[in-house]
């Protein structure tokens, strides 16, 4: 009776072990970013997940060349976390998201479907919302090209697929300058709209070994305002590099 008590539980470990290796096995997501604010830019954002382990790799096209584009994952984990249904003046419904009527959808107008910042995909260095306007550390390419291995926080792991890949910063009049369009950013009024508003947003969805599709919709949500806010100290930078970018180009 031993001897088949100790087959048994060797034959019920045999088989948990496919199921505990099929449970750690990574995951792939993916999202296509739609333009905003009628940038005109697009993006394809793959993440695959092992564990915590995120390697992020986003391409895009549109973009304004030469001005860094903050690059976050927006959402309260978990929560119902949406791009804004109109993000292009001309959309029906774009009014109900444009509240101030300026005919441009901000960064905080977008901010109660897309939620805060909850992670920054930065170059280099700190990823968490505190690096959200780290100036320095975003891509300045038309193309974006971004590919990075990252840690992500354990609430962020287990729920990208209620998160939104978002891309700022865009140039609204065509002028080849940030700045040009003379109404403040919403997030500080010493600098121009144009470098904090989204150019593009789009949902992550995941597919899981199997290829069985998990991704979700929601409504919006109206959490996680703060992370936005984060990295205000870092909001000069973009004013620097506004200003080097002009007296480069021999501009005033």
């Amino acid at each position: 009776m031993r001897r088949i008590a100790t087959i048994t539980a060797v034959g019920l470990v045999a088989l948990a072990l496919p199921i505990a290796a099929s449970a750690q096995a990574p995951t792939s997501f993916t999202a296509d970013l739609a333009p905003a604010n009628d940038s005109g830019a697009t993006a394809t954002a793959e993440i695959t997940l092992d564990g915590n382990m995120a390697q992020i790799d986003l391409t895009g096209q549109g973009f304004f060349d030469g001005f860094p584009h903050a690059i976050h994952l927006h959402g309260e984990p978990g929560g119902d976390n949406v791009c804004p249904p109109a993000m292009n003046p001309g959309d029906p419904d774009f009014d109900a998201v444009d509240e101030d009527g300026d005919g441009i959808m901000s960064v905080i107008e977008g901010a109660p479907f897309y939620g805060g910042v909850a992670v920054s995909l930065t170059t280099e260095g700190d990823t968490t919302p505190d690096s959200a306007l780290a100036v320095d550390r975003f891509p300045t390419s038309g193309t974006l090209d971004y590919s990075r291995t990252i840690e992500l926080p354990d609430d962020v792991a287990a729920n990208l697929s209620s998160l939104h890949v978002v891309v700022h910063g865009l140039d609204l009049d065509d002028s080849a300058e940030i700045g040009t369009v003379e109404i403040p950013s919403s997030l500080d009024p010493d600098l121009p709209i144009e470098a904090t508003a989204p150019a593009a947003c789009g949902q992550l969805t995941a597919a899981a070994a199997g290829g069985i599709d998990t991704g979700a919709g929601g409504t919006a949500s109206t959490n996680g305002l703060a992370g936005l806010l984060a990295g205000g100290l870092l909001l000069g930078g973009f004013g620097a590099f506004a200003a080097r970018r002009r007296n480069a180009d021999g501009s005033a």
